[in-house]
């Protein structure tokens, strides 16, 4: 199935005369003459490199310009990358006197209008749009200011395919002008072995090409170098303008001793299949497929979704069967049948009508698939020439029958015994991935999660068609990732995101009224969510005022914008520097640490109740600022109120007053401002703003939110390793500043916010011989406490502060007003 996939790139240096609102002058060539060598229209491109790294047909491509603006006004600079369908731009940033400005991806318009602003005012700013009718083509535009030094990074990634026999990229060349520093430098990592490797360039001549060209593979590695010097670059010898204008190309191939290999890439499979004329081997499949109570709504969709897709790519000569499990186990047939179109018919009626119902028997509903597959070949039933293939879907951990992780893979071990690969494809993210990896890795397979944010049929469809092999290179594997650490971190997840959008945008051409809308706006979210550019997109990027703190921001809505726009403005945030004032914050199992400056000292609670508890945290009345926070527990949350660990997970805040309403989860931030909603992602570093409103967000860290002078609030992002089987993210919050709420201000922090008063008295050993016990009077109670300390992540979201406090028990019973579950709310809003 090979298709005609490349990378197209396409660096076209446009310099113009767009300075401070000006339009393009067409006469913009006229002063070049006068200008020293290598410098257009006041723009100096005196460095561009394009760093290609590609491991088993993963392109990473870095894209690197710098340009002096040697011009009295600004200028601004363009150029075009055109792209495959199924590559994508990830990042674009720009780095102005040393500071890096990262790029972010907004509503088209939106971020249009960032751009033109900063553009009239003469700043260093960039967009990246769609341009293309087939999203094939990308603008940028690069305004750099007078006597400015800029660095522009633009990167993409894609999957490449085979083109006549060979993997190819295409990188197409138009500098325009001649470049002091050209480079491209490709590196090559493939671990089934290179068998062959080469480069042309349609633009110069073999003598030319030669001497600035340098290629060599050995084994797994490949590596193309081209560097032109200036005079190489000439069109002739006395010439001031450049040759680079056509085609570089870079092909390959891999070794195929073998017509199939898998690729492990961050707990994802992705199978590559080039036989040289071989015939395909048939395929004997039982599907071993979860549908307990667990699997409902959009999991079971999902399974079915992959099921179909898997049923697309089975051949003729290849056999299947179903086997269901929940509390108990059943068959679809008494043995594999072949997959005849009649059958495949049916396979598709059966798996259309599978319903959820039950408990979780993994045990002996894939013990029940092993034993079908060996018999099958005992029995010759399939063709003794055949792969036999064991696939289970499900989505979480065994609760009847053998529940224990360790004896399940033990059982499913010492039955397949090594005849047949096990592949196990999770759904949702709350399932023992470690114990799903693990079990299929030991019996020559591998595990596969399921994004629900995805089509399972797209995360399925591989690229090419699926294929299987018994044998799976998976510790090497590992050494290559571990090789190249800028190898694509959720590379397939954005992969299958980007393909959903398409899908997504091409549905909604042929939809209508309320169904085009709602299709429409979840190709927005996740364009928002995973930072592509699409149509509905573009990615924007602007110094702030020169004037103004790096944290703060320099744009607010233009006159006369609509009241339901957000309007945003890129800015560089440095890291948060807390105010030094009394705050009071919640964070970890939950502890809230209360903080009296008075007495120099701390109080602290915790707050036990069931994941899903949505607790009030704040309420004022009078500025109409309401901040709740939902509770979540660990993967696998105990009942056992005495042992399990819960969390904020979602955060919902509210200002009635201008209809403002904002959404905090550990994945992304969603602002609405009355009913018109902005995206973003902790992905982020951004400033948002509105008349009295001022939201940043600090990439993976923190996001700082004030309500005007005297209401700021901080929320802290904690991340675990994704893979822990045990613990997720969860978010910490921390009130830094409240000296203009009401004194009617509530709730299990809010009610802190004015001034109060305790004693402790009687200190006296307690329980534990490091943590003194006390007596507390305070709000006419006496208490028992308990000395103790807790962390603020504020700084450092790892590490964090040590606090000492005074640890009050039971809920706070005593401290706060009522009892704890006065402060359970229906819902965020």
């Amino acid at each position: 199935m090979a298709c005609a996939l490349w990378t197209c790139l396409v660096l076209a240096l446009l310099p113009s005369l767009a300075a401070s609102g000006f339009p393009r002058s067409p006469f913009r060539l006229l002063g070049k003459r006068s200008l020293p060598e290598g410098v257009v229209d006041g723009i100096e491109i005196y460095s561009t490199t394009i760093s290609c790294k590609v491991t088993s047909r993963f392109a990473h491509n870095v894209v690197t310009t710098r340009a002096v603006n040697r011009a009295d006004k600004a200028k601004e600079v363009s150029f075009d990358v055109e792209l495959p369908k199924t590559a994508f731009i990830t990042n674009f940033t720009l780095t102005i006197d040393g500071v890096t400005y990262p790029g972010n991806v907004k509503e088209k318009e939106v971020a249009k209008k960032q751009y033109e602003k900063a553009v009239s005012q003469g700043k260093t700013a960039g967009l990246v749009k769609a341009s293309g009718r087939k999203l094939e083509k990308f603008t940028v535009s690069v305004n750099v200011a007078a006597g400015s030094k800029v660095t522009f990074e633009l990167t993409y990634e894609e999957l490449l395919k085979r083109h006549k026999g060979k993997y190819e990229m295409f990188l197409k060349i138009q500098p325009k002008q001649l470049v002091k520093h050209f480079e491209i430098d490709a590196h090559i990592f493939e671990p089934q072995g290179i068998s062959t490797l080469d480069a042309t360039a349609s633009f110069i001549t073999n003598d030319l090409l030669g001497s600035a060209l340098t290629k060599s593979f050995s084994g797994k590695k490949g590596h193309v170098s081209f560097k032109p010097s200036l005079d190489q670059q000439r069109s002739c010898p006395t010439c001031t303008d450049s040759l680079l204008n056509g085609d570089f190309t870079i092909t390959y191939d891999v070794n195929r001793e073998s017509p199939a290999n898998v690729q492990v890439v961050n707990g994802y499979f992705v199978h590559f299949f080039a036989p040289q004329g071989l015939p395909v081997v048939p395929k004997n499949v039982v599907f071993v497929i979860d549908v307990s109570g667990s699997m409902s709504g959009r999991k079971l969709a999902q399974t079915k979704d992959a099921l179909f897709k898997i049923l697309e790519d089975m051949k003729e000569e290849d056999f299947l069967n179903f086997i269901l499990f929940s509390g108990d186990v059943t068959t679809w047939k008494d043995h594999l049948i072949q997959a005849t179109p009649e059958n495949l018919k049916e396979a598709r009626t059966f798996v259309e009508n599978i319903r959820d119902q039950g408990m979780t028997n993994i045990n002996d509903g894939l013990l029940r698939g092993i034993s079908m597959l060996t018999r099958a070949r005992e029995e010759h039933l399939v063709p003794e020439r055949s792969t036999s293939i064991l696939i289970m879907l499900t989505d979480g951990d065994a609760n009847v029958g053998e529940r224990r992780p360790e004896k399940i893979q033990e059982n499913v071990r010492n039955a397949i015994g090594g005849q047949f690969p096990l592949y196990n494809l999770g759904f949702g993210k709350n399932l023992n991935y470690n114990f799903l990896e693990s079990m299929a890795l030991e019996n020559s397979g591998l595990a596969r999660r399921i994004y629900e944010d995805s089509d399972a049929h797209l995360q399925l469809q591989a690229i090419n068609d699926l294929t299987f092999t018994e044998e799976v290179d998976v510790k090497e594997m590992e050494e290559a990732l571990k090789e190249r650490d800028y190898i694509f971190g959720d590379y397939i997840e954005r992969l299958w995101a980007y393909l959903t959008i398409e899908q997504l945008l091409e549905k909604s051409k042929k939809a209508h009224g309320d169904e085009k809308q709602n299709l429409t706006a979840q190709a927005l979210e996740l364009s928002l969510k995973y930072h592509f550019v699409t149509p509905l997109t573009s990615m924007v990027v602007t110094k702030p005022e020169d004037n103004e703190d790096q944290t703060a921001i320099a744009d607010k809505p233009e006159e006369g914008a609509e009241a339901t726009s957000v309007t945003s403005s890129q800015a560089y945030l440095t890291s948060y520097q807390p105010p030094q004032k009394t705050y009071h914050y919640v964070d970890g199992d939950p502890h809230f640490i209360i903080q009296v400056p008075e007495k120099g000292d701390a109080i602290c609670f915790n707050i036990d109740e069931d994941p899903g508890t949505v607790l009030r945290l704040i309420h004022d009345p009078v500025t109409g600022l309401t901040v709740n926070g939902q509770i979540i527990g660990d993967k696998g949350s105990s009942t056992d109120s005495k042992t399990r660990k819960t969390y904020f997970g979602k955060l919902g805040i509210t200002n009635a007053q201008m209809d403002f309403r904002m959404e905090v989860t550990t994945e992304k931030i969603t602002l609405w401002n009355g009913e018109a909603a902005s995206i973003f992602s902790w992905l982020d570093t951004i400033v948002v703003t509105q008349d009295g409103l001022s939201v940043s967000i600090n990439n993976k860290k923190n996001m700082v939110v004030s309500f005007g002078d005297g209401v700021t609030f901080v929320v802290v992002l904690h991340q675990v390793w994704k893979k822990h089987p045990v613990h997720q993210d969860f978010l910490g919050f921390y009130m830094v500043d409240s000296h203009r709420m009401s004194a009617q201000t509530h709730g299990l922090l809010g009610q802190f916010f004015h001034p109060f008063d305790f004693e402790v008295s009687d200190i006296r050993p307690g329980s534990d011989p490091t943590k003194p016990d006390a007596t507390m009077l305070v709000k006419d109670h006496r208490l028992t406490v308990t000395r103790g300390s807790q962390k603020d992540y504020r700084k450092d979201a790892r590490v964090g502060t040590k606090v000492m406090c005074w640890f009050v028990h039971n809920n706070g019973e005593g401290l706060i007003d009522g009892v704890h579950t006065d402060y359970i709310v229906s819902s965020l809003f």
